[in-house]
């Protein structure tokens, strides 16, 4: 997977005084009489399948945001009301009454698949949207589907008419993972009933359509599936439906113009989405090669927001630039890749920095289950974040193997040796890394990991720090046990990074688990929120970190967090 940079701000509310709809969800006003329209589509429940948990939620949540930005014309079709006829009649009826200048939203939630082809002499599968009704089996309830090619079709002909299509798709077709999920925990849900990987040669049947004017966006390759997340206050959620809907809020204008570009979404969509999934997914983006994403506005705000850095990838630093290895904590060794041009820039002048506008301590508990044993009295009793305990089978947000003393989180080891009466930080951790992503929600600085996957080792991985040219940056790393480990600025380190990029490698090893490697990035100096984290450093005390981020960050502080698993 691979993560891409982005930005944002807080998204303003709009005068009541506009009434075209083209003011604010827009590609540019070609004319007055342009509009917004929309098909919503959500699926939970099917019929034959088991049910999803975040579908009608994503269907809901976009629906409200894009009449929250002055969209008109919307079609909402969730559960029971979703079958085939149904969908051609929505399209249909809208197809009709799009206009020159229109931006189509068709947004689709719930469960994909390779499935038969439906065209004369089709021999290979298809990508498919499935329907509540569909039944593979059942020749009258087969065809309760939307194949790709349908959806296709659907924006040759908007086109035709001069309107544009934004398509959202969230839904997998493959059967792939990134990451095997351990067998202690409850099974992630994913968007996909593909029961088989694509054939060889079948390539040529997924290859995706280069469109005039619209874009689309997919939750994942056709060979991989897309899991459900859990998003605290929002419950079970598609990552990529989550992101485009804080995106158009205003999270996606990464230079602040009051607008939100078809390229800024899509920078913003690929990095929350890889942050929100923990590197389980990357999202498909696809733009017409001559539109140019940069000017192209999909969402267009009132006032200015105030906030980007413009942001130049970089390839690989030159050889004989690395310094020397310095330990890290849960196992990692850490290789600092600085840039030579890196260099102390003017940050000392700046005016003391405002604070960060920053979201509130997640309200719900972190759940811990109990495997192999009986929770014991007091169990936890230390932590501060609050906490339930939940049967071994249940939904939960760490799992701890008494037999084994593994905690997992997530579908992963979260760490190893853990005793009983250290389940206290682990909630608190818990408790911190969902806060943190959180903050992220509102303009993931763009990080990246490489290669995925879990590493075992010896293995040597690589994490990009993008969006950091000119701008302060604190680099740490949260164990899987909780121990905090300040990686930059190290004493020899200057405090404003003058590249576009900063590197870091790291080295799997001993003791195994997972890592949130954390970057905050400000035009401004931060020396509070620094010394804080010196003080923090090598301490198992997670809960603080929630509380000098929120008292130190300056109010321009962008956030990332990617996780690193490790292995023997």
């Amino acid at each position: 997977m691979i993560a891409f940079p982005v930005l944002s701000a807080a998204f303003p509310r709009h005068r009541a005084a506009l009434a075209i709809c083209c003011a604010v969800l827009a590609v540019p006003a070609l004319a007055v009489a342009a509009e917004t329209r929309a098909i919503v589509i959500g699926v939970d429940r099917y019929e034959h399948a088991p049910p999803l948990r975040g579908a009608v939620a994503d269907a809901r949540d976009l629906e409200a945001v894009l009449r929250g930005r002055g969209a008109r014309d919307l079609a909402v079709l969730v559960d029971s009301a979703v079958d085939r006829a149904a969908v051609s009649r929505a399209m249909e009826a809208l197809l009709a009454r799009a206009q020159k200048g229109d931006t189509i939203f068709l947004t689709l939630a719930g469960y994909g698949a390779l499935e038969p082809g439906q065209a004369k002499g089709a021999e290979q599968d298809e990508p498919a949207f499935l329907l509540p009704k569909y039944d593979r089996r059942d020749a009258r309830k087969s065809g309760e589907k939307i194949p790709r090619v349908e959806l296709d079709q659907f924006i040759d002909a908007a086109e035709t008419k001069g309107a544009r299509v934004f398509l959202v798709a969230d839904a997998s077709f493959g059967v792939g993972l990134s990451r095997a999920v351990d067998p202690r925990v409850a099974a992630l849900v994913y968007r996909s009933l593909s029961d088989r990987p694509i054939a060889t040669g079948e390539d040529s049947a997924l290859a995706r359509r280069d469109f005039e004017r619209s874009v689309v966006l997919e939750a994942a390759d056709p060979r991989s599936k897309a899991p459900e997340v859990e998003i605290a206050g929002a419950g079970y959620r598609g990552a990529l439906s989550y992101a485009v809907a804080r995106a158009l809020e205003g999270a996606g204008d990464a230079d602040g113009d009051g607008r939100v570009t078809t390229e800024e979404l899509i920078a913003y969509v690929r990095q929350f989405t890889y942050q929100l999934s923990d590197q389980r997914q990357a999202i498909v983006a696809l733009r017409p090669r001559a539109l140019d994403a940069s000017k192209d506005v999909i969402a267009q705000h009132v006032a200015p927001l105030g906030r980007g850095v413009g942001v130049q990838a970089v390839g690989a630093p030159p050889a004989g630039e690395e310094e020397d290895a310095t330990p890290a904590g849960g196992g990692l060794t850490i290789t600092p890749l600085t840039p030579k041009s890196m260099a102390i820039g003017p940050g000392q002048s700046l005016p003391p920095a405002k604070p960060a506008a920053l979201p509130p301590r997640p309200k719900e508990p972190i759940r811990l289950a109990v495997r192999g044993a009986a929770a014991e009295r007091g169990m936890g009793a230390g932590a501060h974040a609050p906490f339930v305990l939940v049967g071994a089978d249940a939904a939960a947000d760490i799992v701890w193997d008494a037999a084994s003393r593994d905690a997992l989180a997530g579908g992963d080891v979260l760490a190893h040796n853990v005793d009983a009466h250290e389940l206290d930080v682990l909630i608190d951790r818990a408790a911190t890394v969902r806060w943190l992503k959180l903050v992220a929600g509102k303009g993931p600085l763009p990080m990246r990991v490489s290669p995925e996957g879990l590493h075992r080792k010896g293995q040597r991985v690589e994490i990009v720090i993008g969006g950091v040219a000119g701008r302060n940056l604190l680099l740490f790393d949260l164990t899987g046990d909780g121990v905090l480990q300040l990686l930059y600025p190290l004493p020899t380190d200057p405090p404003v990074v003058q590249s576009s990029e900063y590197r870091l490698t790291v080295v799997a090893g001993e003791p195994f688990g997972a890592d949130q490697i954390v970057a905050i990035a400000s035009t401004r100096a931060m020396p509070q929120l620094e010394t804080a984290l010196r003080q923090l450093d090598r301490l198992r005390d997670p809960t603080k970190v929630v509380d000098i981020i929120a008292q130190f960050a300056s109010g321009d502080a962008q956030l990332g967090a990617v996780a690193i698993f490790t292995t023997r």
